[in-house]
């Protein structure tokens, strides 16, 4: 199913609508099929950007390409956490997510674009506990994420295009001689909405099937305390098939990952380091390549009122052919680093407000062409109760 923008926009505004609502209501606690909001949360900021580089995204006319850009960003955000219903042994939760930013460039030579995003999340989870717990736990999730943008610019300055994705997950886990083990299965369809004049796009809709099982144990780090460790191990096998990719028949790919993932978490101290690689083949071998991945964040309260998050990324890939021709778009981005840091303070109740610095550049392997991204912001978050 193929939408415009401005029916994108019109399902993003039903998100919205539907977040304000709950918050307004302040829903009780589940007692007899009621409703709980777990959490709540509005925020908005304004932020300033520079971007840099000769990176070429076959996505976007290239007419007013220039090699240094500017923007700043005014956006906001709603984003509700709910339990729809809870049993002693199974229960369903809902997130809504909504979200809008509006842009202001400069440093193009034709004009100056305005580019507006709108992003909406609808996920629904229901979890069931087998045996009282005894016998592991089924989940099953439902997630539709719809984006629309218009008035895209041109390179330097990168906003991924408009998209409507549907994903389906069912998984169960169990305890196995204090070993947590998990399996889960996905489906997900990703639907490019792609304009009259930008065709291409639609070489980016994709039909997915995701397996992934995984073990890890978790460690209290004393006899009183709720302070942890865990360390967890997964492997993944991934079906990516492209319909509108081709001829003679649409592209496959087929893809294994394997990784492991580290947690500590303690009272004002926290640090996740996740790494993953993997190995893609597919009946188109100009996009083969071996990859790998690394994230890590870490928050730590240095204070009651003040706060402190670093995260960072670093990606690489590297395609089997050497001599391959440029990709479709979506796929000029095979080398990434990222890094972030926001600082929190506590300003009254239930409203923080937070100052962010984040730089990120990536590149191609095939011709070496690259952006980079440097900004920072300031944007206050408020929880109604």
């Amino acid at each position: 199913m193929r939408i415009c923008p401005r029916a994108a926009r019109d399902r993003l505004r039903f998100f919205a609508a539907v977040c304000g609502l709950a918050g307004a209501l302040h829903l009780p606690a589940p007692a007899a099929g009621q409703g709980l909001v777990r959490d709540f949360v509005i925020s908005g900021g304004l932020a300033g950007e520079a971007w840099r580089g000769d990176f070429t995204a076959l996505a976007v006319p290239q007419i007013d390409s220039t090699e240094r850009a500017v923007a700043w960003v005014g956006e906001w955000s709603a984003n509700g956490v709910f339990t729809l219903f809870k049993r002693e042994h199974s229960g369903l939760d809902a997130t809504l997510d909504a979200g809008f930013r509006q842009f202001a460039t400069g440093g193009f030579q034709l004009r100056n674009y305005a580019p507006r995003e709108h992003n909406g999340l609808l996920e629904t989870k229901y979890w069931h506990d087998l045996g009282g717990g005894r016998h592991g736990r089924l989940i099953g999730a439902a997630t539709a994420r719809i984006r629309a943008i218009a008035d895209r610019p041109p390179m330097p300055l990168y906003l991924f295009p408009g998209y409507e994705t549907y994903r389906l997950t069912a998984g169960y886990g169990r305890s196995v001689r204090n070993l947590e083990v998990d399996i889960t299965v996905t489906g997900e369809s990703a639907d490019f909405v792609a304009p009259s004049l930008l065709r291409n796009l639609d070489l980016l809709d994709r039909n997915s099937m995701i397996v992934e099982a995984g073990g890890g144990r978790k460690k209290y780090l004393g006899t009183d305390s709720e302070d942890y460790s865990r360390l967890r191990f997964f492997g993944a096998y991934r079906y990516h098939s492209y319909p509108k990719q081709g001829p003679p028949a649409p592209r496959v790919d087929h893809a294994v990952g394997l990784g492991g993932a580290y947690e500590l978490q303690m009272e004002r101290f926290g640090l996740t380091v996740t790494l993953d690689v993997t190995r893609s083949r597919s009946s188109s071998s100009r996009v083969e390549y071996n990859a790998g991945r690394l994230d890590a964040e870490l928050q730590w309260g240095l204070s009651e009122e003040l706060g402190l998050i670093v995260s960072g990324a670093l990606a690489r890939k590297r395609y089997i052919d050497p001599g391959q021709d440029a990709l479709v778009p979506g796929e000029e981005a095979d080398n990434e680093t990222n890094l972030y840091a926001e600082i929190t303070r506590s300003l009254g109740l239930g409203v923080d407000g937070a100052f962010r610095l984040g730089w990120q550049k990536v590149e191609t392997n095939f011709t070496g062409a690259y952006y980079t991204r440097f900004g920072g912001g300031v944007f206050l978050r408020a929880r109604p109760w």
